[in-house]
């Protein structure tokens, strides 16, 4: 069962991890698309899942854009 665990493990991990990438929007995908990243979860065993994993969560920590007042947007300004 010892040897089993560190499998298991891996394999979890690689599932969430494709989980995680099927669910996240192509805008929060940071550095690849969508695609390259699933070859390199999936072919690259251990380091692939992590790297998506820490990429991954950094990329959706960043705070969208918000929208700024018309008094402050000189785009709105100058058109008007």
């Amino acid at each position: 069962m010892a040897r089993l665990l560190p499998v298991l493990v891996l394999l979890a991990l690689t599932i969430y991890a494709i989980v995680d990438l099927a669910q996240s929007r192509d805008e929060n995908v940071p550095f690849m698309p969508k695609w390259l990243w699933l070859f390199v979860v999936i072919f690259v065993p251990a380091i692939g899942p992590l790297v998506w994993i820490i990429a991954g969560y950094n990329a959706r920590r960043t705070p969208p854009p918000r929208d700024v007042p018309p008094d402050d947007n000189e785009d709105w300004l100058r058109r008007h």
